[in-house]
């Protein structure tokens, strides 16, 4: 699932997902997921919840955050610059969302309408347009709407980074740009000019995991998607998603997703099959 931690070339962009599950990462972009059925596990940075139907949760830039999916269920996500927020992007930089959950209660009405029109305007140009660009300034227009309408529910406050969180951000910011590398806690160390054992304590205790658990699903989200758009072999999916073994990549895919990587593949062809098409992943 490269798009969700790469550099992006598109503005904005939308799309849904089914059973969403993605582990600690972080962008420069605005992210904002609304549950559309069932339920999604939200964390941002240090607030967790459980988003239901109609939910939704405001990510700004540079906030580590992750999903979860604990039953079924079906979330629409918006990912755009920042520069889209116009007359709020200098506040978007500079502070948080000391709240970035809102009900469904508070995303009705004139919000709803905003990101249905704003998830209308990408979706139609991208699929149906030849996977143009969207009109920039109407989505800055329903951003800004957005924004307007739920600033003070956010209770925006100041960025205050400690030197602990700078450097888990800069840990989680180089796996990403370094996961198809050979990577090790000590070459993640030498990196970060840390010591080892300070990096390992903040997975098990920021991330709620260990580096190879962590390393192996930013692996497999990108191995997943190849499956998903391609016909590639697995020889060469599990090559270009970093692994260094088939062994090793059948081993982590069972474990972390809990079946086989043919038995998933099979899954998405059936799945595929049956939509006639693509799910709309990001351009």
């Amino acid at each position: 699932m490269r798009p969700f931690y790469e550099n992006k070339k598109c503005v904005v962009q939308s799309f849904e997902s089914v059973n969403l599950e993605f582990p600690e990462h972080l962008h420069d972009h605005v992210e904002i997921l609304v549950v559309l059925k069932g339920s999604v596990v939200v964390q941002i940075m240090e607030k967790r919840q459980e988003l239901k139907a109609g939910d939704c949760a405001v990510i700004f830039p540079q906030q580590i955050h992750s999903y979860h999916a604990p039953v079924d269920s079906l979330a629409r996500l918006f990912i755009f610059e920042d520069s889209l927020t116009g007359m709020y992007l200098h506040s978007v930089r500079k502070y948080i969302p000391s709240c970035p959950f809102l009900t469904a209660e508070m995303m009705s009405g004139d919000s709803a309408l905003a990101l249905e029109r704003l998830y209308a305007i990408s979706r139609i140009d991208r699929e149906r347009q030849g996977g143009e660009m969207p009109d920039i300034a109407i989505c800055s227009a329903w951003i800004q709407v957005l924004f307007a309408l739920n600033w003070s529910r956010l209770a925006p406050e100041r960025r205050e980074r400690s030197e602990d969180m700078e450097l888990t951000c800069q840990v989680i910011q180089y796996i990403m740009e370094h996961f198809q590398e050979p990577l090790t806690l000590e070459i993640l160390a030498r990196e970060m000019h840390a010591n080892k054992y300070y990096i390992s304590n903040i997975f098990s205790g920021r991330l709620q995991t260990n580096f190879r658990r962590y390393l192996n699903h930013i692996r497999l989200e990108h191995a997943m998607q190849l499956m998903k758009t391609s016909s590639a072999p697995l020889t060469d999916i599990w090559a270009e998603a970093g692994f260094n073994s088939q062994r090793s990549f059948n081993r982590a895919f069972t474990e972390i997703m809990g079946m086989a990587p043919m038995e998933y593949r099979k899954s998405v062809v059936d799945e595929m099959r049956q939509k006639g098409g693509n799910d709309g992943w990001y351009c």
